[in-house]
């Protein structure tokens, strides 16, 4: 697809702000999901973006950066992702494989950025000493400048060069690889799953997941129709265990009565 100037100059600003969100304002705009989203609004492919973004969100559920520990950016990736696979032209899953390396290389960028933040850090410790907090102000914002280019960098790179080069790699990727890069990208929503499955006490409430597995895959039932139903089942059970709390709080207070 043909990219307006004004899409372009969008993508980027969002490539630079989604990593001060995630770690700044925490609007909600650093989520893959939302990222996919908004790149596929500003791109007029929302389907597209919703997928790839979506597919993402699965791998980050119960993956968390603890102790400073450095985790796979799936959100620049998201976003990464859903700009090749729409302006190129290619199927999602190509896109969803194609950003998977890209959240590893974020590990890595990530890295580099807490490290080069400790100079900016120790300087405004000097500062806070002399007394000169205008200049620990400063040091402050070249941390948080220094942060937004470890997501902005890459984008600006994608948005520049990435298409063009992807484009021309893909044509001459032969059929068989692209057909296996289809078939990677489709098994990404499983595995996120099968993560989310380990964190989950699946063994004690395996009835429902076999309720949900019936109606996805037997019944057709699309996964907004699975999630109501799990929704109903879940308030169903609050309603029950609240009335008989209630219960056992009542009879309990006659027993003190009489």
């Amino acid at each position: 697809m043909d990219v307006q100037f004004w899409q372009i100059i969008l993508i980027v600003l969002y490539g630079f702000f989604i990593n001060y969100d995630k770690n700044g304002t925490m609007l909600g705009t650093s989520q893959p999901v939302t990222a996919g989203l908004i790149v596929g609004l500003i791109l007029g492919d929302v389907k597209t973006g919703l997928y790839i973004g979506g597919t993402l969100q699965l791998m980050t559920l119960g993956i968390s950066s603890f102790g400073g520990a450095s985790v796979p950016d799936y959100q620049t990736a998201s976003l990464v992702g859903s700009y090749i696979a729409i302006t190129t032209g290619q199927n999602a899953s190509i896109g969803i494989t194609l950003a998977i390396p890209v959240a590893m290389l974020m590990v890595q960028l990530d890295v580099l950025k807490w490290t080069t933040n400790i100079f900016f850090q120790n300087k405004a410790e000097n500062f806070a000493d002399q007394g000169d907090f205008k200049k620990v102000e400063w040091m402050h914002l070249c941390g948080v400048f220094n942060t937004m280019l470890t997501s902005g960098i890459p984008v600006l790179l994608t948005v520049i060069v990435g298409p063009t080069v992807v484009g021309k790699v893909i044509d001459y990727i032969p059929e068989w690889l692209t057909g296996g890069l289809t078939v990677a990208g489709g098994l990404l929503p499983a595995l996120g799953i099968g993560l989310l499955l380990r964190y989950l006490p699946v063994k004690a409430y395996f009835g429902y997941l076999i309720v949900g597995f019936v109606g996805a895959v037997y019944l057709n039932m699309p996964i907004l129709g699975v999630a109501l139903l799990g929704a109903a089942i879940a308030l169903i059970l609050f309603k029950k265990n609240s009335s008989k709390a209630g219960t056992v709080q009542t009879a309990g207070g006659m027993d003190e009565d009489e």
